[in-house]
């Protein structure tokens, strides 16, 4: 009877007990798989910096589909200096104190951050040779 009396306590304890909460919330730390502003997603691609008067520029070359490369690198110009590109993209991890612009160059794209406040140039290129260091393997994922 004491067995039959503690299997039933065990059943019901073991109805009554709430079930473990279940999260569907995703938060994304990485950039988008097919980021519209990273040029390194084109194949071939191959990513140098240097540094500038007034900033630093991020220097494409690719053996790939250089007008891809093109398209990716203004889209970067562009969300950066609207602020507005997705969470997680490469247009978005540049710091804000800083504007874009790009141009076409034999087989890829300049894409040039220059600093608002020439007190910031130093910093600006650190930070971007920073995030560079970090741009592998045909992804703008940090």
């Amino acid at each position: 009877m004491k067995k039959l009396c503690l299997s039933m306590l065990v059943a019901l304890a073991a109805c009554g007990a709430k079930p473990a909460p279940t999260s569907t919330a995703t938060t994304q730390t990485t950039a988008p798989v097919d980021d519209p502003t990273c040029p390194l997603i084109v194949p071939g691609t191959s990513l140098s910096v240097e540094d500038t008067t007034d900033g630093v520029a991020l220097i494409f070359v690719t053996t790939g589909d250089v007008g891809a490369v093109h398209t990716r690198t203004a889209t970067l110009a562009e969300a950066h200096n609207k602020h507005n590109g997705p969470a997680g993209s490469l247009g978005m991890m540049f710091p804000p104190n800083s504007s874009a612009r790009w141009s076409k160059i034999d087989g890829g794209a300049r894409f040039e951050l220059v600093a608002n406040n020439p007190d910031d140039i130093a910093k600006l290129q650190g930070d971007i040779r920073m995030h560079a260091g970090h741009l592998t393997g045909g992804s703008c994922a940090m």
